[in-house]
């Protein structure tokens, strides 16, 4: 295998990264810290919920995704994974540390979890971060890799107290991301692909050729890399995941999908929002068919066959700062922002 771009140009993260001591993991909320195995799935989904409903109603982790996450063959779920229960057994605050295989400009480790609305500014945030950048470390401090390494955190600005909590456990706010949601009820132009490509419907034999345009197109994205075979299979075989409203534009020469726009949709959010909705968690175009309308075509596409379905709402989520222009193409498309999420690091 060749070495990526600037591999030798730092030492191995072995060399630079020194972990800090995991926290004693006492807290009077706190009966007992366990790892996450099968047995708790039930009560971490449960958490999940409740932080849904006070940080951000228009969106939730399910289940599925949690079992999809922790069932990653990279995740050793006895040192990755945290669950605090209290004396009831119901869960108050988790936790996750993955470090994926996609390595090829960055090593990161991605912190995820949260603590229940009714145990907040208790310090459980704070013992539970400090317990997720002590793991996390122990991951870069293993790689002999010669790249940046990152810790990563992903947090909605509406989770009230989560900049300071942050902000004390040594991240930066690195990004921002918006939220945006388009009204269905407003006139979508229709649009057309030019250039001789042709517009499908997803299907399951252009699964593994989107992998490939979704990693060629977020090559440059900040902090992205690329989605592994294991980690694709699980995205599109998710409950929510909905082939229908999802669109590819192919390059009849080659039979290749260039672009792409996926969608989910999740009928158990609607009545906590408000409102019924679609979500598209990708949109993309490879780099050597960029500049087309290839990704406004495919937006067109999916709006107008989320509006045949009845729904009220698509929404997504941007880099604010997207070196591709993504941000002003939504715009255009009729999306409207609606919340922001801050992506926090710690860089080696």
């Amino acid at each position: 295998m060749t070495e990526p771009a600037g591999e030798r140009a730092l030492p191995p993260l072995s060399e630079r990264v020194r972990p800090t001591a995991p926290p004693r993991l006492a807290h009077p909320d706190v009966a007992e810290w366990r790892a996450v195995g099968e047995p708790e799935l039930d009560a971490v989904a449960e958490l999940e919920r409740a932080i849904s409903e006070a940080d951000h109603p228009e969106y939730s982790t399910t289940r599925d995704d949690l079992a999809d996450e922790l069932g990653m063959s990279f995740v050793d779920r006895g040192r990755d994974s945290i669950v605090g229960l209290d004396g009831s057994g119901r869960a108050i605050a988790w936790g996750l540390v993955q470090q994926p295989p996609g390595q090829d400009t960055l090593v990161r480790s991605i912190v995820m979890g949260g603590v229940h609305p009714k145990h907040r500014r208790r310090s459980v945030g704070r013992l539970l971060l400090a317990w997720q950048r002590a793991r996390a470390e122990q991951q870069l401090a293993a790689s002999e890799r010669r790249l940046p390494g990152w810790i990563m955190a992903f947090s909605d600005d509406r989770a009230a107290g989560a900049a300071p909590l942050f902000g004390g456990a040594g991240f930066a706010a690195a990004r921002f991301f918006a939220g945006l949601r388009r009204d269905l009820a407003e006139p979508i132009e229709p649009l057309e692909l030019v250039d001789g490509l042709s517009l499908e419907r997803l299907s399951p034999e252009r699964f593994e050729q989107v992998r490939t345009a979704r990693n060629d197109a977020f090559r440059d994205h900040w902090g992205s890399q690329p989605s592994s075979a294991e980690q694709w299979r699980a995205f599109v075989s998710r409950t929510a995941f909905r082939p229908s409203l999802s669109f590819v534009a192919v390059d009849p020469a080659i039979d290749r999908a260039v672009g792409f726009v996926l969608a989910d949709v999740d009928e158990d959010d609607w009545a906590r929002q408000g409102f019924s909705s679609s979500h598209v968690p990708l949109v993309g175009v490879a780099r050597a068919a960029r500049g087309r309308g290839v990704a406004s075509a495919l937006l067109a596409a999916h709006l107008r066959a989320t509006a045949e379905e009845g729904i009220d709402f698509s929404t997504l989520e941007v880099d604010a700062a997207s070196p591709t222009g993504a941000f002003a193409l939504y715009e255009r498309m009729g999306y409207r922002p609606a919340a922001r999420e801050t992506g926090y690091t710690i860089v080696y």
